[in-house]
């Protein structure tokens, strides 16, 4: 009976600590719930305040007319169901609650004197967000579930103290103020709808002439561009023949039995794009002499180049006659003669008169024409001479042509000028 009684004592010893390990983690247990309990108190009356701020806020919208942009119908559902569901996890979380509190207040009873403060602590937990079912809070919620957010600064959705918050209504205040001083500042104009039909009106006609004027503006473009493109090829044209006939003549002028090639002259465009609005540069290189600019040519050699461009411009558009006036006074005898021959060449094309004073070009004219003064009348006197039948008898007889030439070259005259060509 003795160890039967040991035993036992032990027995309720080990269970005596076991009531005590329980009840140390009960109270434990039952604080952290008093501590939760208080600060979803806090959270509640916090929530309370904010509830009370939205239905403020959405009455006075309704009072104020406000136009608030709200989502639509398929998000409208999802955020009533998303309430219902809170709405039942809020209830189960209470009912679990209560079955918490019933079986902790019977085991306190049965372990000791803390029952008491069991059910004091419990009675503090007796709201359990009473507050969900109210129907105003359900519309609220409802109503702010509907507005549009998305809209919103990033700034002015993110959690804020009061005195942020009531700095940031400050100055949304302040906006309208401006705003609605504005609006009140402007003046409205009864006509302007009158004004505004006349100014379309006025835009229509705009923009009828400004079609007109394009019309007109494209037409005159293609016309532009047109002429430019004959003018262009009117230019090159002439240029090109002129380029050819240039090489041919300063050729033909230049050589000799010496240089029987003669020398070379070309053109050369400055802007090949619009040739006309720039500039031609002329080049010429004497027999047996290298390249250089004209500027450093004799005064024969530009001479020669200036009359080889003369001829090539006239044989683009030939006119009736020359008049040269002592063109050879920078030429010797051999380019005079040069001369001579290809006047006497291109006679039939073109009358050619020349006032010189060198004999070659007597020798080769036609005829000549001799101005002197008249010592009696005090005045001028033009004595001519017809050196084609002096040609004839050139012909019968090869001694006349040199008795013509001492004829000439014995006349005095002060200046003298031959005409070298035939009549077209």
């Amino acid at each position: 009976v003795e160890l039967e009684l040991e035993e036992c004592r032990r027995v309720e010893k080990e269970n005596d600590e076991l009531v005590k390990n329980a009840l140390k983690i009960y109270k434990e247990s039952q604080t952290a719930q008093a501590n939760l309990a208080k600060s979803l108190n806090t959270e509640e009356s916090n929530l309370e305040r904010l509830r009370a701020k939205l239905h403020e806020t959405l009455q006075k919208a309704r009072v104020e007319e406000a136009d608030v942009q709200l989502v639509d119908s398929n998000s409208n559902k999802a955020s009533d169901m998303s309430s219902r569901s809170s709405r039942a996890a809020r209830r189960s979380i209470d009912d679990t609650e209560d079955d918490i509190g019933g079986n902790g207040s019977q085991d306190i009873a049965e372990g000791s004197q803390t029952s008491s403060l069991v059910m004091t602590q419990e009675s503090s937990l007796s709201t359990h967000f009473s507050q969900a079912d109210d129907s105003r809070v359900i519309k609220d919620r409802n109503e702010s579930n509907k507005i549009d957010y998305s809209h919103l600064r990033r700034e002015l959705k993110q959690r804020r103290s009061d005195r942020e918050t009531s700095k940031i209504q400050k100055d949304f205040e302040t906006n309208l103020e401006k705003l609605t001083e504005q609006v009140e500042s402007m003046t409205p104009n009864m006509r302007a709808s009158e004004a505004f039909d006349n100014v379309i009106d006025q835009l229509d006609e705009c923009n009828e002439d400004f079609g007109k004027a394009k019309d007109s503006a494209k037409k005159a473009s293609r016309r532009f561009n047109q002429i430019k493109r004959d003018r262009t090829d009117k230019f090159n044209s002439a240029f090109q023949h002129v380029a050819d006939a240039l090489t041919n003549i300063y050729k033909d002028m230049t050589k000799s039995s010496k240089h029987p090639l003669g020398g070379k002259a070309y053109l050369s465009l400055d802007d090949s794009e619009e040739p006309y609005n720039g500039g031609i540069k002329f080049t010429a290189m004497p027999p047996m002499k290298r390249y250089r600019d004209m500027e450093y040519l004799s005064g024969g050699e530009k001479t020669i180049a200036a009359l080889a461009l003369l001829f090539a411009i006239h044989s683009f558009h030939p006119a009736p006659f020359f008049v040269m006036d002592e063109v050879d006074a920078a030429l010797d005898n051999i380019n005079v003669l040069k001369l001579c021959n290809y006047i006497k060449h291109r006679s039939a094309d073109f009358q050619c008169i020349v006032i010189s004073l060198k004999d070659t070009f007597y020798e080769q004219s036609n005829g000549l024409v001799g101005i002197c003064r008249d010592v009696s009348t005090n005045s001028s006197r033009t004595l001519t001479l017809d050196l084609t039948k002096f040609d004839k008898e050139e012909e019968e007889s090869g001694q006349r042509g040199k008795k013509r030439g001492r004829n000439s070259s014995s006349e005095p005259r002060k200046r003298s000028s031959s005409s070298q060509g035939a009549l077209q």
